[in-house]
């Protein structure tokens, strides 16, 4: 699916209300982009510090970081 940009209602959010528009427009293109046939959102992990995705490997050091390891019992 592709974004008309003459459609007039997406013309005066974005002449009202640029960044809700930005932020609209990002969120039926990542729609379309996982989940073309159904559209329904598909959770994924981001990063917030850097406002992009998170990469598997940032996910794991987070997860390992979280985790707490059990204490050697000594006698």
């Amino acid at each position: 699916e592709i974004i008309d940009d003459e459609d007039e209602k997406l013309k005066e959010l974005k002449n009202d209300h640029a960044e809700v528009y930005e932020v609209v427009t990002n969120a039926l293109l990542e729609l379309n982009e996982y989940n073309p046939s159904s559209r329904y959102p598909v959770p994924e992990v981001w990063n917030k510090k850097e406002r992009r995705r998170a990469t598997l490997k940032e996910i794991i050091q987070y997860l390992f970081s979280k985790s707490k390891r059990p204490k050697r019992k000594r006698s």
